[in-house]
């Protein structure tokens, strides 16, 4: 039984890594030019977060641990945080779809409070899922992204990574977004609509 949920605690932590961003193309969609436009930097975040495996383990506490054999779920919940490096997740519940067949993840989904942070990046809203055969995370329930100043928020937030795009959907509100040029591009100062 101990050797079960060592090896349950192993493929989370793979599932994780795959579906965070690990892998060539992921990797290629993180790097930015230093003098990008904002607008560049936010749309790669959430592709930005990765657990690959060159960046150290991966740590997962939880209140609860629970490998259903039958359905090939595992579920942590209660306070859940996964670490690597620099880079956290947060949420109430974190759910991993196995495929039967060689046990690779088919689905990531963190609910309740989620937050991921690497660095001056934050991502935030109800529930986030990654999903691994579309290569896609799908941040929802007010989503909100920051890259230091630069801000964008909506409904939804879908980022392909594979393609290096991503769509944000309104909701009630209207996406909301606020993009800060880098102070070697600002010559002459901030355009007017910069708080002030």
């Amino acid at each position: 039984m101990a050797e079960d949920v060592n090896a349950a605690r192993l493929l989370a932590g793979a599932a994780l890594a795959l579906l965070l961003g690990a892998g060539p193309a992921a990797a290629d969609a993180t790097p930015r030019p230093a003098g990008g436009e904002p607008a560049a930097r936010l749309d790669g975040l959430l592709g930005g977060f990765s657990l690959g495996g060159e960046r150290g383990p991966v740590r997962i506490d939880a209140d609860t641990m629970e490998f259903d054999y039958k359905t090939m779920v595992l579920t942590y919940r209660g306070d859940v945080n996964v670490r690597q490096a620099d880079m956290t997740l947060r949420a109430e519940t974190l759910t991993v779809t196995l495929e039967r067949e060689g046990q690779r993840p088919k689905e990531v989904v963190a609910a309740g409070g989620v937050l991921m942070t690497k660095g001056e990046r934050r991502a935030s809203g109800g529930r986030a899922v990654f999903d691994d055969a579309a290569r896609t995370v799908t941040l929802s329930e007010q989503a909100r992204l920051q890259d230091g100043p630069n801000e964008v928020a909506g409904e939804r937030v879908v980022v392909y990574l594979d393609e290096q795009r991503s769509i944000v959907e309104g909701g009630p509100e209207r996406v909301r977004a606020v993009l800060v040029p880098p102070d070697d591009a600002a010559e002459g100062g901030a355009p007017g609509g910069d708080g002030r």
